[in-house]
């Protein structure tokens, strides 16, 4: 990351009273198990600086997903296969959360159930008190 948004990010991390959650270290742990997982994992993010408002569209790039990481508030995770069976019956899904439990567990990341996934945070702001899961 360039100096010049290193120090904009750094600026609007203390100008919110940000607390981070996650350092480089627990990013790429967490990247590592995900990339491992065998079954297919979608996201959906959010950026310290956006306002989040597509909460139907979720995203299987892995790699677009961590990309800039560093700006990542939350990361919405699940583990969900849809098994199409025609055009005019609903899929089979096949819940593949476990897995995902696992990997992040294996990876030492906090993180919360959210939803049919979980909930990874970047960062927390204030008056956010996440239910943390305790493996």
């Amino acid at each position: 990351m360039k100096s010049d948004a290193k120090y904009k990010l750094h600026r609007y991390i203390e100008s919110e009273n940000l607390t981070s959650v996650l350092n480089n270290t627990k990013w790429n742990r967490l990247f590592s198990e995900l990339k491992s997982i065998g079954c297919y994992i979608d996201f959906q993010r959010k950026d310290l600086d956006e306002e989040f408002t597509d909460h139907e569209y979720w995203c299987s790039d892995i790699y677009n997903v961590f990309g800039g990481w560093e700006h990542i508030e939350w990361l919405n995770i699940r583990a969900l296969t849809f098994h199409r069976r025609g055009a005019l019956v609903k899929p089979k899904i096949e819940d593949n959360i476990q897995l995902l439990i696992k990997a992040i567990s294996n990876s030492g990341v906090p993180y919360c159930k959210h939803g049919d996934g979980v909930r990874v945070y970047g960062y927390l702001r204030i008056g956010v008190s996440p239910e943390w899961v305790t493996t």
